[in-house]
C-alpha cells in the first residue's frame, strides 16, 4: 500500500516568493511588450498522488527590477502562495528567466479546475499569466450577474456562493455581465459602465468571493448590449471587451479564462469561435476558452474540437428549451446523453474538455408551477441521461443562480427542484465514477455533410435507440476536419490523420449505419483504418460507397438488387448464441443480398444470397449487414449480439454484461475497474421494468459478489459456477447501479 501524500497546501509558502532580474536604471514605464510572462503547467489533466510542475518565463527588454508572486487556487479552500525556484542556466539568454514550482496532490486533494496565477510588476507596469489543471470533474454553474440586487449585494452573492459549494459546485461561469442597462464593471468600451471601485463593479466583488470560496471562474463575455451597433462591429466590440477584462481583473485568482456568450446551432457559429478563441490566447496561452453551441447540426461538434484555441465545450441538452412541441422539438431525457457523447466523441480526439449539460428552467409545457422552473423530476432525469455518457469531464446547470437559489426567495416551490438537484449530483457522482469511466469501444460513426437535419433523424437517432435497445452504449465519434482544412466553407479534402490514430490507438469499431455514401475524407479514412488493422461494421439498407476505395473490395461482395427479406439462417455461427441452421424470423425487411467475392457468408437471407459477409482487408475486417440496426435489434438481437462479440473480439475486448428486456428508453454505462465490474441501468420510463442481466466472462472457480450499489444490497454471491442470470427492477425515472466482486478484490480493498 501506498502512503498517503501530505495535503497540497503544505507545499506554499506564506508570502509571495520575489526574484530580482536586474538593477533599475530607468524611471520609464514599461510597455506591455517590455514585460512577458508565459506560465505552462503539465500535466493538464492530473490524477491523486501526482506532481504537477509549474513553469514560466520572464522576459523583457529592459533592465530593472521585477517582482514576482504566484498564487494557486485550490477548488473548495481557496488561494495559496506558491512557491517558484528559479532555473538558472548559462545556455538561456539573458533577457529571459525560467522558474519552476512543483504541486503535489494529495490522495483526497479536492477535485475541480487548479488555476495557477503568475504576476510580475516592475514599477506600475503589471503582467499576468495563466495555467490550469484539472483534477477529476466539475461541477458548474451560470452565475446570472445582472440578478444580483443591489441591495445586500455581497451578503446576497457570498449565500449563492456558500450554497453552491455546498452541492459540491467548484466552477462558476460568471454569465449576463453586460446587459442593455449596465456594464456590471468599469468599462471604458462599455456606453454605460459601472463606476470604478463601486458596489456596481459586480465583477470584481464575484472573482473576490470566487476566490473565498475556491470556485474557479470563467467570465461570459459579449459585445457591449448597452448599445445599438451593427452585428459587424459586435466582433471588434467582444474583443475591446476581452482585453479591458484581462487588463482589470487578470491578476485575480479565481480568473481562470473565458467563456463566449455567443452560442449557435450550427457551423456558422465555428468563425466566431475561431475568432473569439484567438484573441482571448493572444493575451495569455494559459488562458481557458469556452463555448455552449446547440445540438442541431453535428458536424457542428467536429469543426468546433478543430479550433486548437478552444478548450471547453459545453453542449446544451435542449431537453427543456421548447416553446411548444408543436413549434421545436422537446427531445427525451436520453438525448442529453448523446448531445453529450456527441460533444465528447469530438473533444477527446484533441484532448478538450467536454461538460454535460442540465437545464433547469422550464416554460409553457415545461414549466413547473406556473413558474421559469423545472420540476424535480425533469431535472433529476436529465442528470441521469448525462450521468451515463462516456467522456465529459463534468456538469453545468444553466442556471441554478437564477431557477433555484434566486426563486426560492420568492416561490417555496424552488426548494422542491433544489432536491432534484442534490439527488442528481448524488446519482451523478455514482455513476460517472463507476460506470461510466470507460469507453464500450463501439464507435458510431457520423461522416461529413454539410447538410444533417434529415440524416440526425434518420439515421443516427434510430442507431442509438437501437443500441439502447440491446444494452449496448456506444459512443459517438463525428466527422473531424484535419488540421489545415477547418475553415469554412471550403470542404475537406484530406482523411484527418490524428482522428485515424485516435480510433486505431483506442480500438474503437465503427459502425456505420444506413450511409449511402461518402466524401473524400470519409472514405479514404475508413479504407486506411481497416486496412491498418481498424475493424468497420456497415448496417444497411444503405451500404456505403466513396470515391476512395474501391466498395467491392471492402466489403469482399457484390450487392444485389433490393427486395422484401422474410429470415436470416446463420452459416457460421458467431457466437455462443446464434447457432449454425438457426434461423431468425423478419418482419418483412426491404434490403439487398450480397454476392461473396472474398468475404466469408456468416448468414444468408432465404433467397440464398449472403445477409453478412465478414471480409478481412489489409491487416482488418469489414463486416456488412445490409438490415438497418432497428430492424436488425428488432428481429434477431442475439445475432446483432454475437456480431458485436465477435468484431470487438477482434481487439481482445469482452462486455462484461448481458442486459436483456431493455427498450430505448434505457441508458447503460459498464465499466470495470481491477476486478470490479460496474453496471449503472438509467430506466426513462414512467413505469418500473423488470429486467434480466447475466454477468460474463466469470471465472466458474472464483467466488463473487453482486451487490446493489444504490441500495447496498447482497444481490447475490457464491461460486460463477452456480450464478444465474439476475432479475433486477429499475424504478420508474430512476437507476439501479450493480457491482460485481470476487473475494480477492474485496481482500484488496479491505487492505
Amino acid at each position: 500500500m501506498k502512503k498517503s501524500l501530505k495535503p497540497v497546501f503544505w507545499l506554499f509558502t506564506l508570502a509571495c516568493f520575489l526574484v530580482t532580474c536586474g538593477q533599475d536604471n530607468s524611471n520609464q514605464t514599461a510597455q506591455p511588450s517590455d514585460l512577458i510572462v508565459e506560465t505552462r503547467v503539465s500535466p493538464f489533466r492530473a490524477t491523486p498522488g501526482e506532481t504537477v510542475v509549474v513553469e514560466s518565463t520572464i522576459r523583457t527588454k529592459k533592465a530593472g527590477q521585477v517582482k514576482i508572486e504566484a498564487r494557486l487556487l485550490i477548488p473548495g479552500q481557496g488561494q495559496k502562495s506558491l512557491k517558484m525556484t528559479e532555473i538558472r542556466s548559462e545556455e538561456e539568454e539573458t533577457a529571459a528567466r525560467k522558474f519552476r514550482g512543483e504541486i503535489e496532490l494529495a490522495s483526497d486533494s479536492p477535485e475541480g479546475l487548479y488555476t495557477v496565477t503568475l504576476t510580475a510588476a516592475r514599477g506600475q507596469q503589471k503582467t499576468a499569466s495563466k495555467g490550469c489543471f484539472l483534477l477529476g470533474s466539475l461541477v458548474g454553474d451560470f452565475t446570472i450577474l445582472s440578478s444580483f440586487p443591489a441591495e445586500g449585494l455581497e451578503k446576497d452573492m457570498n449565500a449563492y456562493f456558500d450554497e453552491f459549494k455546498s452541492l459540491g459546485g467548484n466552477l462558476v461561469i460568471i454569465h449576463s455581465i453586460i446587459t442593455a442597462d449596465q456594464a456590471y464593471y468599469p468599462s471604458a468600451v462599455c456606453l454605460k459602465p459601472a463606476v470604478a471601485g463601486s458596489p456596481e463593479d459586480r465583477i470584481g466583488l464575484a472573482l473576490k468571493l470566487a476566490a473565498e470560496y475556491g470556485l474557479t471562474a470563467l467570465l461570459s463575455v459579449s459585445w457591449d448590449l448597452t448599445r445599438n451597433m451593427p452585428y459587424s462591429e459586435c466582433l471588434d466590440s467582444t474583443k475591446k471587451i476581452i482585453n479591458e477584462l484581462w487588463n482589470l481583473y487578470g491578476d485575480e485568482p479565481a480568473l481562470a479564462g473565458f467563456y463566449n456568450y455567443q452560442e449557435g446551432s450550427g457551423t456558422y457559429l465555428v468563425w466566431q469561435m475561431r475568432e473569439f478563441c484567438s484573441a482571448v490566447k493572444a493575451l495569455d496561452r494559459g488562458l481557458l476558452t469556452a463555448c455552449a453551441p446547440y445540438i442541431d447540426d453535428p458536424l457542428l461538434a467536429g469543426y468546433l474540437a478543430a479550433i486548437d484555441d478552444l478548450d471547453i465545450v459545453i453542449y446544451q441538452g435542449a431537453v427543456m428549451a421548447s416553446y411548444r412541441k408543436d413549434n421545436r422539438r422537446c427531445f427525451p431525457y436520453r438525448r442529453v446523453k448523446d448531445f453529450a457523447s456527441l460533444s465528447a466523441g469530438a473533444t477527446m480526439v484533441r484532448d478538450k474538455i467536454t461538460l454535460s449539460h442540465v437545464e433547469l428552467f422550464g416554460y409553457l409545457e415545461k414549466d413547473f408551477d406556473h413558474s421559469y422552473l423545472a420540476s424535480p423530476e425533469d431535472i433529476y432525469r436529465q442528470m441521469l441521461s448525462a450521468a451515463s455518457a462516456f467522456g465529459p469531464e463534468g456538469i453545468v446547470f444553466f442556471t441554478y443562480h437564477y431557477n433555484i437559489y434566486d426563486y426560492a426567495k420568492t416561490r417555496p416551490v424552488a426548494k422542491e427542484s433544489r432536491t432534484g438537484v442534490e439527488k442528481g449530483l448524488k446519482a451523478f457522482s455514482l455513476i460517472t465514477k463507476k460506470a461510466a469511466r470507460d469507453s464500450s469501444h463501439l464507435g458510431l460513426y457520423i461522416p461529413y455533410n454539410d447538410w444533417w437535419a434529415d440524416r440526425w433523424t434518420t439515421t443516427v437517432v434510430p442507431a442509438l435507440d437501437a443500441f439502447r435497445s440491446l444494452g449496448l452504449s456506444p459512443d459517438l465519434l463525428p466527422f473531424i476536419p484535419r488540421r489545415g482544412e477547418e475553415v469554412l466553407p471550403y470542404y475537406p479534402y484530406h482523411p484527418n490523420e490524428e482522428q485515424l490514430e485516435f480510433l486505431l490507438k483506442n480500438h474503437y469499431v465503427l459502425v456505420l449505419s444506413d450511409i449511402a455514401g461518402m466524401q473524400d475524407p470519409d472514405s479514404q479514412m475508413l479504407k486506411e483504418f481497416v486496412e491498418q488493422g481498424g475493424v468497420a461494421v456497415l448496417f444497411g439498407p444503405a451500404i456505403p460507397y466513396g470515391d476512395k476505395f474501391e466498395r467491392e473490395e471492402l466489403v469482399g461482395g457484390r450487392e444485389k438488387q433490393a427486395k422484401l427479406h422474410h429470415w436470416v439462417k446463420i452459416e457460421e455461427p458467431l457466437g455462443t448464441r446464434a447457432q449454425k441452421d438457426r434461423i431468425f424470423n423478419l418482419l418483412p425487411a426491404q434490403a439487398a443480398s450480397w454476392q461473396p467475392i472474398t468475404a466469408t457468408v456468416l448468414a444468408s437471407f432465404e433467397d440464398g444470397g449472403a445477409a453478412i459477409l465478414a471480409n478481412h482487408f489489409g491487416q482488418g475486417w469489414c463486416y456488412t449487414f445490409p438490415l438497418s440496426l432497428r430492424e436488425a435489434v428488432r428481429d434477431c438481437p442475439d445475432l446483432v449480439r454475437d456480431l458485436i462479440d465477435l468484431v470487438l473480439g477482434e481487439y481482445g475486448v469482452k462486455r462484461e454484461f448481458e442486459v436483456l428486456g431493455l427498450s430505448e428508453e434505457f441508458d447503460l454505462a459498464e465499466s470495470v475497474n481491477g476486478e470490479s465490474r460496474n453496471l449503472a441501468i438509467v430506466n426513462h420510463s414512467d413505469s418500473p421494468r423488470r429486467i434480466s442481466v447475466i454477468p460474463l466472462n466469470l471465472d466458474p472457480q472464483e467466488k463473487y459478489e453482486i451487490k446493489n450499489e444504490t441500495t447496498g444490497e447482497i444481490l447475490q454471491a457464491g461460486k460463477a459456477s452456480t450464478l444465474k442470470s439476475l432479475m433486477v427492477t429499475i424504478p420508474a425515472s430512476d437507476f439501479v447501479l450493480l457491482s460485481i466482486e470476487t473475494r480477492q478484490a474485496r481482500r484488496q480493498k479491505s487492505d
